[in-house]
């Protein structure tokens, strides 16, 4: 589940100016920022720290040009960004090769998961009367139920086995992909746009104010696998100096692992987003209110297949809904003036 089913939150021209700031020209900033040092003091040999004395004025205003000019270009691939960290590497085959060695990575781990989970499932039952006395538990025993909570934690950010990605961030959306609105009957991807220009200011902000943070979190990652390259292009003739790319490689090893740990809180605030706004949504298109959740998954599977655009399906109307929404507009237009 990418964040472009919510790029129609940052409508507005001061949001779309924050939005840059923060995701776009910070982390480019300091990585421009970054390169101009080691550059300075990289570039010729010996290597010297006091090379940034004699490093001439004007490199700080072409190292701030450079940051903007890179913040500019990157700001509209911030979605084939999101699909490069989720794992859609295309069909080359190279790219298809370390896909398919991921995604068997992956599916090795869910199924070490699942079976430590069923083993810990196991020793728990076999020992339920000891495992229920916290006095006489073993250590053992409660190795086993730490292992399968964790086996269980870990489970929880991965989808289907058979629809496991290359890469942790693309599970863990993915998992929120099916998760998501299932019980209703309702496919994000679809039904998430729509769904955003009913819901309420407090709900939207949840939702934009995670997928800032995720964003944000990826952006840094790649700015800090470019500085590694950078840093090994520069340093590769001073030694131990070499070692200098280990700094921009944690920070984008941590801020990828962050992104993981943000793409769970912005999958739940997807999940918020169609629990507390689905039936404004119903109300607006005017089909009737579902008085049960099984009608509802009925009733749904249809209204999925119209935002679809399939022309064959068919909902019946509420009457009064579509009076009140008229109503609401016509109420809209007319509005009294202070003087009646």
């Amino acid at each position: 589940m990418s964040t472009a089913v919510v790029g129609t939150l940052s409508s507005g021209a001061g949001k779309v100016g924050r939005y840059f700031t923060v995701v776009s020209a910070i982390p480019a900033a300091l990585f421009c920022a970054y390169v101009y040092l080691i550059v300075v003091v990289g570039w010729s040999a010996p290597f010297r720290w006091s090379a940034l004395d004699e490093a001439p004025w004007y490199g700080i205003v072409v190292a701030g040009l450079g940051g903007l000019t890179l913040a500019l270009s990157l700001n509209p691939l911030q979605f084939p960004l999101i699909q490069l960290f989720e794992g859609y590497w295309g069909g080359s085959p190279i790219a298809s090769r370390l896909a398919a060695m991921r995604i068997l990575r992956h599916r090795r781990r869910w199924f070490d998961l699942r079976n430590a989970d069923a083993s810990s499932q196991d020793a728990v039952a076999r020992d339920r009367p000891q495992a229920l006395d916290l006095r006489t538990a073993s250590p053992e025993l409660v190795r086993a139920v730490v292992v399968g909570s964790e086996s269980q934690r870990a489970l929880g950010s991965y989808p289907g086995v058979r629809e496991i990605l290359p890469t942790r961030l693309g599970n863990v959306l993915r998992s929120y992909e099916r998760t998501a609105g299932s019980a209703y009957g309702i496919d994000p991807l679809v039904a998430v746009p729509r769904l955003a220009m009913v819901a309420t200011d407090r709900e939207i902000a949840y939702v934009q104010n995670q997928r800032v943070q995720l964003e944000l979190a990826l952006r840094t990652s790649l700015m800090g696998l470019l500085a590694v390259a950078v840093t090994l292009v520069v340093m590769a003739r001073h030694g131990l100096w070499l070692l200098l790319a280990l700094a921009p490689y944690t920070v984008a090893y941590l801020s990828y692992r962050g992104a993981v740990a943000l793409a769970h809180e912005y999958g739940t605030s997807i999940t918020v987003l169609i629990d507390l706004s689905r039936t404004e949504l119903y109300r607006r298109m005017g089909v009737k209110q579902p008085t049960s959740t099984e009608e509802e998954r009925r009733s749904n599977t249809t209204l999925m297949k119209i935002f679809a655009s399939d022309d064959e399906a068919s909902l019946p109307y509420d009457e009064a809904a579509q009076d009140a929404q008229a109503a609401a507009q016509v109420q809209l237009v007319v509005q009294p003036t202070q003087n009646d």
